[in-house]
């Protein structure tokens, strides 16, 4: 194995050893941002306006648009009908109604203010923290619903602002980045600290955030203008960015009811704290099944009456189950304090690896080879630290791992084809329950292949978009048009 793959697993610490239903509403109550302050206490203070930019991000991100881990067939919605619904392409009306409202009036809305009450009294440090969180929340819009209001959105002179091509968002995006790590002088302490629940003001860490959602947003564009993003990919990869688990963007919850992470407050208010609500999706269980991936413990607990044989069971798309007989998505991810993950060590690996494959960065085969298979033991590391993997004592064990990565391809032994293949299954895998980057990833690169349609889909082909909020539609005369739910966007290779 190769010396620095050694090093990166030794750097690590690999760890051994009845269906229910309930309305739209009642799961929404659970909806609050746990930690923002009311509009009264935060008009004016910028440290409680980035409080409250990031935990409602955070907010809609674990609860709100889970169902984009549904779409991306990682697992199932099929304890409940109001998610297994919603799995069909039945969109109920929270996710595009709430998002909407999340993103543009609690992160943008306070964004904007927090960057200007920044700019008045001249800290360009808490200006550029306020920038960078407004770049990642119009990558998020866009890659949800294509042409958003962009240019004029924040624009509080502008009554209907009007919509922008998705081409142009993103390359929007990617200048708000360079004027906002431009704008960072680490060497002035004039920055939001312990109200920065992301750094506390750590703005070296902003920068490699900063640059990490620029290689995310190039990604999203190179497919249809390389030319535009193949030079700035280049020097977005050579600059800092998220390279090591200890650098990984995440929020943090806390073991208690009122502070603790949205999802498991939906367990345990209605199932108890026990997982019956999303089960193991078919189609990722048989890619976990076929290449002997150890993960899948770490994702799904098992259901009653399996073997060692088959130790697992999973269920189609869109169809309904009982935990009796379904692997069920582990509790390792349904607890009190699991994080979300925002930016990962792994997904920076793949897209580089990916990159160099597809001629957009400098490298071969061989390079890629290195940057694939580090993304594959940072994951793995990175699963097995998690709080809840690590008093289970369910990880992965060094015999395993070693098992695993022996039986690994070495890209620069593959077709161009097969290289590439082998990149998306592993960058597919990695962004297992993080719901936008998943589902971004599948309409990206088009991995899966031949993924099916859920049972009983209410689209013809596999859905691509949230349709515009309701009330934004009815309010904003220059909203843009609703396409239909199943057409490609702009920046996927499929248009």
């Amino acid at each position: 194995m190769d010396k620095k793959i050694i090093t990166l697993l030794q750097r690590g610490c690999l760890a051994l050893t009845f269906l229910l239903t309930f309305s739209c509403d009642s799961i929404l109550d659970i909806n609050t941002d746990p930690f923002a302050a009311g509009d009264d206490q935060i008009a004016e203070q910028p440290g409680l306006l980035m409080t409250t930019v990031i935990t409602s991000i955070s907010s809609d991100k674990v609860m709100e648009t889970n169902l984009f881990n549904r779409w991306s067939q990682h697992y199932v919605g099929a304890g409940a009908s109001v998610f297994s619904e919603a799995d069909n392409y039945s969109i109920p009306a929270y996710p595009q109604t709430n998002t909407w409202s999340t993103y543009y009036v609690s992160a943008l809305k306070n964004a904007s203010r927090g960057e200007q009450l920044a700019l008045s009294v001249g800290e360009q440090n808490t200006a550029a923290q306020f920038k960078i969180i407004q770049a990642f929340a119009f990558y998020h819009l866009t890659l949800m619903f294509e042409d958003i209001p962009f240019s004029e959105s924040l624009n509080t002179d502008v009554l209907f602002p009007k919509g922008d091509t998705q081409e142009n968002v993103l390359k929007g995006i990617v200048q708000m980045i360079d004027q906002a790590i431009a704008d960072i002088d680490i060497t002035n302490n004039e920055k939001i600290s312990g109200e920065d629940l992301l750094f506390k003001g750590d703005l070296t860490r902003w920068i490699k955030f900063a640059n990490s959602i620029k290689i995310k947003t190039l990604m999203v564009l190179a497919q249809k203008d390389p030319t535009y993003a193949k030079s700035r990919l280049e020097k977005a990869f050579n600059d800092d960015h998220v390279d090591e688990l200890a650098e990984q963007v995440q929020l943090d919850y806390y073991d208690d009811l009122t502070n603790a992470n949205q999802f498991y407050k939906l367990h345990y208010q209605y199932a108890g704290g026990q997982s019956l609500f999303f089960y193991a999706s078919n189609p990722f269980i048989d890619l976990l099944r076929g290449s002997n991936d150890p993960r899948i413990d770490i994702f799904y607990d098992r259901p009653e009456g399996t073997s060692e044989a088959v130790p697992h069971r999973g269920v189609d798309p869109g169809s309904r189950s009982s935990f009796t007989v379904t692997s069920s998505l582990s509790l390792h991810f349904i607890s009190a304090t699991s994080p979300d993950f925002w930016v990962t060590a792994a997904e920076m690996r793949f897209l580089r690896a990916e990159a160099i494959l597809k001629g957009w960065i400098s490298g071969d085969a061989s390079d890629a080879d290195q940057y694939y298979k580090e993304g594959i033991i940072l994951n793995i590391i990175h699963l097995n630290n998690l709080a809840t993997v690590l008093d289970s004592g369910r990880g992965i064990t060094q015999g395993e791992f070693d098992i695993y990565i022996g039986g690994l391809p070495d890209l620069d032994n593959l077709s161009d084809a097969n290289a590439i293949k082998a990149v998306y299954q592993q960058g597919y895998i990695e962004t297992f329950n993080r719901g936008m980057d998943a589902w971004t990833y599948v309409r990206r690169t088009g991995y899966p292949e031949n993924k099916p349609l859920p049972v009983d889909a209410v689209l013809s082909s596999h859905i691509t978009r949230l349709p515009y909020s309701p009330s934004e539609v009815s309010a904003n005369p220059n909203i843009p048009k609703q396409k239909a739910l199943d057409l490609p966007m702009w920046f996927m290779s499929s248009n």
